[in-house]
């Protein structure tokens, strides 16, 4: 009976030296909603428009977070060495339907 209460004690010990898992950062998804196009902005994806790539829209406030996870994100992506024609590297950010997204710039249709 001594040596089960002893089990017990140890593993109350352990488990309360243990911090709580930390919150995973937010996905895309999470980083988009919105009330009005002030609240959004364009940033570079993986591969930026200077490199290939695109522009994504997301909230102003997340920018930071977004940059911060970059190197987890993208960290085995591959960029062109050319300046890319997407779309979103002439666009504007603005809020639809309660969600950040990238529109052609001065409101014309995307190409």
């Amino acid at each position: 009976m001594r040596a089960a209460n002893l089990a017990v004690v140890m593993a109350l010990a352990v488990g309360c030296g243990q911090q709580a898992s930390p919150k995973p950062p937010p996905n895309a998804v999470e980083k988009d909603v919105c009330t009005s196009p002030d609240d959004c902005t364009l940033v570079e994806a993986c591969c930026g428009c200077s490199a290939g790539g695109k522009r994504v829209a997301i909230r102003k406030d997340a920018v930071a977070e977004y940059d911060g996870t970059r190197s987890k994100r993208c960290g085995d992506t591959v960029c062109a060495a050319v300046m890319s024609t997407h779309s979103s590297c002439n666009a504007e950010a603005t809020c639809e339907n309660g969600h950040c997204k990238v529109m052609a710039h001065m409101g014309s249709l995307p190409q």
